[in-house]
């Protein structure tokens, strides 16, 4: 297939999923986006705003994956927020970005291949009901994606550089906050489990999981 992985990030989602596809990763980020094409060489890579780019190539490619920035909608961001008595220094709201809305409303009406849209459980009601819960990690899609349960490999506030074994993310002097970025990583099992669901579905499905609520 020819799969466009947006929000790249270091490809956690897309660590599984082998060389035999023909994969486009956008990531906004330089220095990011140089430590996925040094993990992903063969995967065409291209620096620019994922939004943009879809706009003008959705229709390009077989399988979209999108994981939009998900801190403006964690849960774990609002606690510290709440918390009187904050260490982190995160105790400032912040608007939740609501492109990730817009990115499910696009697919949804205007891409006719397969594709899935990923995000964190929001401190909030989804505005769009999601097609399935994995993990601490939402996802609407538009063919059917079957429940996984995975072993949970670690506590979120205890990653640290050494938490990515199979990758050396150390010497990238200018990703100024890698604990994040690994963070930010899909599960690799969960991103092959998609994958396959992806390529089992022979045509998309709209399921009534898109009304507002």
């Amino acid at each position: 297939m020819k799969i466009l992985n947006l929000y790249a990030g270091i490809g956690g989602n897309r660590k599984l999923w082998g060389n035999e596809h023909e994969i486009t990763a956008v990531e906004f980020d330089s220095a990011i986006a140089r430590a996925y094409k040094d993990r992903f060489p063969y995967d065409n890579l291209i620096v620019a705003d994922a939004k943009d780019y879809l706009l003008h190539h959705y229709r390009e490619f077989d399988f979209i994956w999108a994981s939009p920035p998900c801190q403006s909608h964690s849960r774990a961001r609002k606690c510290k927020v709440d918390c009187i008595n904050n260490k982190m220094g995160i105790n400032v709201p912040v608007f939740p970005d609501l492109s990730l809305y817009e990115i499910i409303i696009f697919l949804k009406h205007h891409c006719r291949n397969k594709f899935v849209v990923e995000n964190v459980k929001p401190y909030y009601k989804p505005l769009i009901f999601p097609s399935v819960t994995i993990d601490r990690h939402i996802y609407w899609s538009n063919f059917h994606i079957y429940d996984f349960s995975i072993e949970k490999k670690y506590k979120i506030q205890k990653v640290n550089i050494s938490s990515l074994t199979d990758f050396d993310i150390s010497k990238y002097k200018d990703i100024k906050n890698k604990q994040q970025v690994i963070r930010n990583q899909v599960d690799y099992e969960i991103g092959k489990h998609i994958l396959e669901c992806a390529l089992n579905s022979y045509m998309p499905v709209q399921l009534g999981l898109f009304d507002v609520i």
